[in-house]
């Protein structure tokens, strides 16, 4: 259905710009962080941190860095059958420029889109495929919840970055409302519409990440992943992994490396 031509992570480069062309291909673009300068048939466009583009082939486009660096993911690609009315249905016939709700889920498709082509392992192509009409039918679809202001998102970035920079700790909600200057409620709304977590349930999700890898690993036990985690007791962590991951902890260490056994036996 679709060609994949090439993913690109930008990742603070100098002097990043784009010249000016009618592009041979579809791009779409979900920008990390910081900002870029488009032009896109003649019309200027400051693309901000959490905003995703779908630009159509043939539009004449040119980009640059603004006052400073940024970081993004971009997607080049062609539908292989102009007639192909499925494809078509997905693609936008004009320039698209959106927020998007549940930034995070969108950021992890971006990421494993750009792994498994650098990758380049087994069903990489189908895998990858399948990735971008993901990608694809959500831009389609549109925002669920209305767009957010640069204000809020820029707030919700830097509750973020605390966030993950302390994810171990008990982190009270006032503490982060003070460092915004909002309020505790006002917080924690932003935030969820920002990133399309709470600001508990993203911890717990930074938590249940590395409690994945620890399990895996490391030799570390249940109840010492547990407290090293910050989770109150052990029975909590189990709650909260099983909820995330759909499975207990020892499931999930049974499961996983029977995978990775079943593997090095072939």
């Amino acid at each position: 259905m679709f060609n994949i031509v090439a993913v690109h992570y930008d990742d603070s480069i100098p002097d990043w710009h784009t010249v000016e062309e009618a592009i041979p291909y579809h791009v779409m673009a979900l920008m990390v962080d910081g900002t870029a300068q488009y032009s896109i048939d003649g019309v200027s466009h400051r693309v901000e941190a959490g905003e995703m583009l779908f630009i159509p082939r043939g539009t004449v486009r040119s980009s640059s860095n603004t006052e400073s660096t940024h970081r993004k993911y971009t997607v080049l690609f062609n539908l292989e059958d102009e007639n192909c009315g499925q494809g078509q249905q997905l693609l936008h016939p004009n320039f698209l420029r959106m927020n998007i709700s549940h930034y995070e889920y969108v950021l992890k498709r971006f990421n494993r889109l750009f792994q498994v082509r650098w990758e380049a392992g087994p069903y990489s192509d189908v895998i990858c495929l399948g990735i971008l009409i993901e990608l694809l039918g959500i831009a389609k679809r549109g925002p669920v919840s209305p767009a957010i202001e640069p204000i809020k998102f820029y707030l919700a970035r830097q509750v973020q970055q605390e966030l993950k920079r302390r994810y171990r700790d008990t982190i009270h909600i006032q503490d982060l409302a003070a460092q915004i200057g909002r309020s505790p409620n006002y917080t924690i709304a932003m935030f969820k519409k920002a990133i399309g977590l709470t600001p508990i349930d993203y911890v717990h999700q930074l938590r249940v990440q590395e409690a994945s890898s620890l399990l895996l690993e490391s030799n570390m036990t249940v109840t010492e992943i547990s407290e090293y985690l910050g989770f109150y007791d052990t029975s909590h962590f189990y709650r909260v992994f099983k909820k995330i991951m759909k499975e207990s902890p020892s499931a999930y260490i049974v499961t996983r490396k029977g995978k990775v056994n079943a593997s090095e036996d072939r």
